[in-house]
């Protein structure tokens, strides 16, 4: 009879069965680039959270889909004791690796607050050439430290400030959620005297970004996962436009809800053309200051994401474009409805 260990009652494939130990989720992907590489070649990585014993454990992303039998290149016992973001970053050098985050990045400046996952998070400080970083509400600039590298980021040099415990700190306040803020979810009686209220008087316009910014995703959880931490991203605002084949081109900028990524979606719909109801969608990894760029674009065109007068945009279609021009998406895909 084959000892007690040769025996397996936890399927790794399934995730069933009876296993003593502790079970986990892939929670965060990372990038990471080796110390020695001077192509600046990026791999993927798994950043895995453990209960018992608390754990925090980094895998070279598999070609599989088990990491059963892979050797960690992080294990960090205890991970929010101390500085978290420091802490992974020696480790991961120690092993030949850095990680291309927010949290390496020369321009993420720590904040004393974590995310709702309870990682560090700090304020992004690139700005570029944007006149209108001056506006950069705290709701983008604020990026987790796992959050994925955009295209301006540098490694930073030397040792970044250290900062009190983040666990006596409030978290950074949800972002408000059109659906939570439309007349719309009030009684009738209360929609009317406000339609009252306001005859004869010029709408209203929010004055600052920090109260333009909201949620058109609704209450519920956004349509898409996060690249990084797989939580959900919220749509903050979209552009329809009009390629030169005729077919319609959507623009938006998305936010994760759980480590504030940027992502700028690039959709194409030529199923009005193409018989094979074709689409073609693309996802970037945008710095903050950029998505304040581009939703100061969609902002200035009234009734931006309805596609009737798409034909009347290719001036901000084509400096939408700007902002991708040699870029590589991080996602890339076309389907065919038939």
């Amino acid at each position: 009879m084959a000892a007690n260990s040769d025996f397996q009652l936890f399927n790794l494939e399934t995730m069933s069965g009876i296993f003593p130990g502790t079970r986990t989720k892939t929670f965060q992907r990372l990038r990471l680039q080796a110390l020695d590489d001077q192509a600046k070649q990026f791999i993927w990585a798994q950043v895995y959270w453990y209960t018992e014993p608390v754990a925090c454990v980094v895998y070279a992303q598999p070609q599989a889909s088990s990491i059963a039998g892979l050797t960690p290149l992080v294990r960090l016992t205890e991970p929010f004791g101390g500085d978290f973001n420091q802490r992974l970053q020696a480790a991961l050098q120690q092993s030949g690796w850095q990680m291309a985050s927010c949290g390496s990045c020369a321009f993420w400046q720590p904040l004393p607050s974590p995310n709702e996952d309870g990682l560090p998070t700090g304020r992004c400080l690139w700005t570029g050439a944007s006149s209108t970083a001056s506006a950069l509400p705290a709701s983008l600039a604020t990026q987790a430290n796992l959050a994925l590298h955009c295209p301006r980021w540098q490694h930073a040099v030397g040792k970044q400030e250290q900062l009190p415990p983040t666990n006596a700190q409030p978290a950074l306040a949800p972002m408000r959620k059109a659906a939570e803020i439309s007349e719309s979810k009030l009684p009738y009686w209360v929609r009317l005297r406000k339609q009252v209220a306001r005859l004869g008087k010029p709408p209203v316009k929010p004055q600052t970004w920090e109260e333009k910014l909201v949620e058109r995703s609704g209450v519920g959880a956004g349509t898409e996962p996060c690249f990084a931490c797989q939580g959900r991203i919220a749509n903050l605002g979209a552009l329809a436009v009009e390629t030169p084949e005729g077919d319609k081109q959507t623009f938006s900028v998305w936010r994760c809800r759980s480590c504030y990524t940027v992502y700028l979606n690039d959709w194409i719909d030529r199923w009005e053309r193409l018989d094979n109801l074709e689409t073609e969608e693309k996802y970037y990894r945008i710095a903050p200051a950029e998505a304040l760029d581009l939703l100061t674009i969609i902002d200035a065109v009234t009734d931006g994401d309805h596609p009737g007068r798409r034909r009347e945009r290719q001036s901000e279609r084509l400096r939408i474009l700007d902002y991708l021009a040699e870029r590589t998406p991080l996602s890339s895909q076309i389907r065919q409805g038939r």
